[in-house]
């Protein structure tokens, strides 16, 4: 990363923690970009640049890139499946267990906020597409067309786990609830197959 680059991270990440703060004393929709903008002495429109809506400050993952290298990695090891799977316990969940206060604060704020809860599902819709991009270049030509299917199926999975992690407090163990979605999705195509015989 460049120095110019660590810069931007620095203070985006600055601007998120306050922007946190300010959130949950006084309210996500009582708190102005503007007023962000003062508390952490740069103009609105820096603010903007880096994040583009006032939903994206609190959505944004400043680990987000250490996933995606990671999978990136991962794929070039793994089934695309195990690969996603390895990729958010040894990137993501890692690295969320280093910064657990703050980390814990955001996915609550995130998912108690309807505003902020609703930007992030059309987040989810994006980062599917972009996903699948990526699935399309490793998988073989025949199972292409799954690339869709199994992104959603891995994002789903991950927001299940970070949903039951921030609702146990960081009580549960989110490398250990990604491995668990993971697992269980990957065998729902089995699911009551002994029942029915």
């Amino acid at each position: 990363m460049s120095l110019r680059e660590r810069n931007r991270h620095h203070a985006k990440r600055h601007t998120q923690r306050t922007a946190l703060e300010l959130f949950e004393q006084r309210g996500f929709e009582a708190v102005t970009v503007a007023e962000l903008a003062e508390e952490v002495g740069m103009a609105a429109s820096t603010i903007y640049r880096h994040f583009e809506t006032k939903e994206a400050i609190v959505l944004w993952d400043e680990h987000e890139a250490d996933f995606e290298k990671a999978l990136l990695a991962a794929l070039g090891e793994h089934p695309p499946w195990e690969a996603m799977r390895r990729s958010a316990v040894d990137a993501l969940a890692h690295r969320y267990d280093q910064d657990l206060e703050f980390q814990l604060r955001r996915m609550k704020f995130l998912y108690r906020t309807p505003a902020v809860h609703g930007a992030a599902v059309e987040a989810d819709h994006r980062d599917r597409e972009e996903l699948a991009k990526a699935l399309r270049l490793v998988l073989p030509r025949e199972q292409r067309e799954a690339a869709p299917l199994l992104a959603a199926g891995a994002l789903l999975a991950l927001e299940f786990a970070l949903d039951r992690w921030q609702a146990s407090g960081a009580e549960l163990a989110l490398g250990a609830l990604i491995d668990t979605a993971f697992e269980q999705l990957g065998h729902l195509a089995a699911l009551g197959r002994d029942e029915r015989r």
